[in-house]
C-alpha cells in the first residue's frame, strides 16, 4: 500500500486512530480498496505507519461497526461488498448530460457591491498582521469556555436546549444580557425587547428587511461600514452619506428626508472616532423632531482607554426610536457568531418572526454556553483582560507611529479601540502600498471598501492590533515607515537654514518646542543650558518625561528616560521662521514650533 495515502499528523488535534479511520474511508470510497478486497493485517499496517498495533485494531473495529469493513473468521478483514447498498449510495456515478440546466438564467441576481477580502486567508503566516476582526488565541478564555461547554452537556442542561423551543431564545441568556450586559451601557430592557442573533450582521440583515425599501432613505456615515451599505443595496434602498467630524457623524449632513440613520457612535467604523455626549443628545433630539429611526451599532464600546464610555444612544432614547445592535463575537471570537438586538417589543416580535423563516433561533447549545459564561462571571473577567491587553497594544501602536512616522502621517483622535485610521502622505496609493507591505510580511488594510460615494481617497489605510502581539508592533511599524519613505511621491526639503557651531549651541541652550503628536495630542519640550530637558504631552500634561541632550560635531543628540523608547538619537537642526525641523539621514523625523523664553 503506498505510504503517501497515510500521512499522519502527530502534532494535530485529531487522534491517530481517527486519522487512520478517515484515511481508510477515503481510500475505500475513492476505489483504491475495491469492494470485497482484503485489507492489510493490523500488524502490517501498524508497521507501515509507525503506530501501535492497538491503534490500528481500534480503527478497524470502528469501521466494522460503521459498516465499511467486515471481519471473516480465519480469513481476515475485508471491504464490505454490500457497502453502497447499506449506505444507500449509487455504485456508479451517472453520466452527465450535455443539456445542463442554466442556473445563471434562473438565479435572481444579487446586485450589491463586491470587494476582495481585506486580508488573505493565511494571515496568520505573516509576521506583522495589522488587521482587525480576527481571532487571537492568546485572548480567548479557553479554560473558562471549555468549562461552560462541559456544563452545558449535563443531562439536565441537554434536556433544556435539545428540545424544539420554536422561535424562543435561551431565557437565561436573555436574562444575563438584560441584567449584566445592557446596564453597562445604560440600557434597561424587558425580555420581549431582546432578540438573539447570529452576530451583528445578522441583526442588521433582519433590520434591513424590516426597515429599508426603495421608498425609504437610509443615511449612514462616510466612510462607513460596508456591510450595512450592501444590505441597503440588497433592498434597493437609496443611501445618503454624511461625512465625519472629529466627534462622529456631521449632524448638519443628515437629510431631513432621512427615514433610517445607521451610526457606530462608540468607535466609528472604520475611523474609531467616538461620538461625544453633546452630539449624542443633539442626535436624539433631531430624531425626535424629524421622525427617523436610528440603528445604533455599538462597535467596541468596551475599548475606551482614555475615558469612561459615553452612554449608548439607546439609553438616551425616550420615544423608542433607537434600535441597539451588539455582538459577543467581536469580544470573544468572530467564529462564535452570537449577538443580539434591543428594540421596542413590536419590532422585536416582527424580527423574531422574520428570523424564524430562515432559522428558528441561533443554536440553543451555543446560547446556553454563552449564558453560563455570563452567569459565572467569566465574561466580566474576559472583558477586563482583553481591555488591559488591547490598551497595551493600542498605546504601543501610538508610540511607534509617533516615533517612526510622526511627520508623514495624520491619524484620527480616538479614545481607544483596536484600530487606527491613518492618512498617509500625498501620493501614497494605499492598495499598492498594502500589496508591497504584504511582500515583506506586513498586513495593512486599504480602505476603499468603506467608501460608498464617488470620492475615495487613495492615501488612507488602517492598522489593527487585535491579531498582533505587543512585541511585534514596534518592529512592524518601523518597517512600515521604511516602505512609506519609498512610496512618498516627493520629499519636501524646505526645512530652512541648518544651525551649526555657536548658533546651534545658543539655540538649543534655551529653547522650547511646541507641537502635536500624530494623534493630535499637544506636547511641549523645554531645553535647558545644563543639558537637561523636560517634556509634557496631553491636553492637561497627562504624560511627562525628562532626558538629556548634548552636541557633537554639529549634531544634536537627545535621550529620554521613557519617551521614544529611551533611544539615543542624533539630528541635524533646521529652522524656518518659527519652525524647527529634526533631520536624520536626509529624512525629516519631526517638526514643531519653537519659542525662546525670556
Amino acid at each position: 500500500m503506498p505510504q503517501h495515502l497515510f500521512v499522519l499528523d502527530d502534532e494535530g488535534n485529531t487522534s491517530l486512530q481517527k486519522q487512520i479511520q478517515q484515511k481508510l474511508i477515503d481510500a475505500i470510497l475513492s476505489g483504491y480498496f475495491s469492494l470485497g478486497s482484503k485489507m492489510p493485517s493490523s500488524r502490517k499496517l501498524a508497521e507501515q505507519l509507525g503506530v501501535s498495533r492497538n491503534t490500528v485494531v481500534s480503527a478497524y473495529e470502528q469501521l466494522i461497526d460503521e459498516g465499511y469493513l467486515v471481519s471473516r473468521e480465519r480469513s481476515g478483514i475485508f471491504v464490505n461488498d454490500q457497502l453502497f447498498e447499506d449506505h444507500a449510495l449509487a455504485a456508479a456515478v451517472p453520466q452527465q448530460s450535455d443539456d445542463q440546466l442554466n442556473w445563471q438564467a434562473i438565479l435572481h441576481p444579487i446586485k450589491v457591491e463586491k470587494s476582495p477580502p481585506p486580508y488573505p486567508d493565511n494571515w496568520q503566516d505573516y509576521p506583522y498582521p495589522f488587521i482587525d476582526g480576527q481571532y487571537d488565541q492568546s485572548l480567548f478564555p479557553l479554560n473558562q469556555w471549555r468549562e461552560c461547554s462541559r456544563l452545558s452537556l449535563n443531562v439536565d442542561e441537554i434536556q433544556g436546549w435539545a428540545r424544539d423551543s420554536g422561535a424562543r431564545d435561551d431565557a437565561l441568556l436573555v436574562q444575563e444580557i438584560r441584567t449584566k450586559v445592557l446596564p453597562r451601557r445604560g440600557i434597561f430592557a424587558q425580555p420581549d425587547e431582546i432578540l438573539i442573533t447570529l452576530g451583528s450582521q445578522h441583526a442588521l440583515y433582519l433590520l434591513s428587511k424590516l426597515l429599508l425599501s426603495h421608498t425609504r432613505l437610509l443615511t449612514m456615515e462616510e466612510p462607513g461600514y460596508q456591510g450595512m451599505r450592501q444590505l441597503a443595496q440588497l433592498n434597493y434602498c437609496p443611501i445618503q452619506y454624511a461625512s465625519l467630524e472629529s466627534d462622529g457623524v456631521d449632524l448638519a449632513q443628515i437629510s431631513p428626508q432621512t427615514d433610517v440613520l445607521y451610526v457606530t457612535p462608540s468607535h466609528q467604523v472604520p475611523t474609531a472616532v467616538t461620538m461625544g455626549r453633546d452630539k449624542r443628545d443633539a442626535l436624539i433630539r433631531r430624531a425626535n423632531e424629524e421622525d427617523f429611526v436610528i440603528i445604533e451599532d455599538d462597535y467596541e464600546s468596551e475599548a475606551n482607554f482614555l475615558c469612561n464610555p459615553h452612554p449608548a444612544l439607546k439609553s438616551l432614547d425616550t420615544q423608542g426610536r433607537v434600535v441597539y445592535v451588539s455582538s459577543f463575537s467581536k469580544v470573544l471570537a468572530p467564529g462564535l457568531r452570537l449577538g443580539f438586538m434591543v428594540g421596542p417589543a413590536a419590532l422585536v416580535k416582527q424580527a423574531r418572526h422574520l428570523r424564524a423563516l430562515s432559522l428558528r433561533h441561533p443554536p440553543a447549545n451555543n446560547q446556553r454556553i454563552m449564558a453560563l459564561f455570563l452567569s459565572l462571571g467569566y465574561y466580566d473577567m474576559t472583558m477586563r483582560r482583553i481591555h488591559q491587553e488591547l490598551n497595551q497594544r493600542w498605546a504601543e501602536l501610538r508610540e511607534a507611529l509617533n516615533h517612526y512616522l510622526g511627520p508623514y502621517i495624520v491619524t484620527s483622535e480616538t479614545m481607544g479601540g483596536s484600530t487606527c485610521w491613518i492618512e498617509g502622505p500625498p501620493g501614497l496609493n494605499s492598495q499598492r502600498f498594502a500589496a508591497e507591505a504584504a511582500k515583506v510580511g506586513i498586513l495593512v488594510e486599504p480602505v476603499h471598501r468603506f467608501y460608498g460615494g464617488r470620492d475615495k481617497p487613495e492615501h488612507y489605510f488602517r492598522l489593527g492590533v487585535r491579531s498582533i502581539p505587543t512585541a511585534k508592533i514596534r518592529p512592524g511599524v518601523q518597517r512600515l515607515a521604511q516602505l512609506i519613505a519609498e512610496f512618498r511621491q516627493q520629499k519636501d526639503r524646505n526645512w530652512g537654514r541648518r544651525l551649526t557651531g555657536q548658533a546651534l549651541l545658543e539655540f538649543v541652550s534655551n529653547c522650547q518646542f511646541i507641537g502635536r503628536t500624530v494623534f493630535g495630542d499637544p506636547y511641549r519640550i523645554r531645553l535647558k543650558a545644563d543639558g537637561s530637558m523636560q517634556g509634557w504631552e496631553g491636553h492637561q500634561d497627562e504624560k511627562q518625561d525628562t532626558g538629556t541632550w548634548w552636541l557633537k560635531e554639529d549634531i544634536w543628540y537627545r535621550q529620554w528616560q521613557r519617551w521614544s523608547y529611551g533611544e539615543l538619537l542624533g539630528f541635524e537642526i533646521h529652522i524656518n521662521d518659527n519652525r524647527i525641523h529634526w533631520v536624520r539621514d536626509g529624512e525629516l523625523v519631526d517638526a514643531a514650533f519653537f519659542t525662546i523664553p525670556e
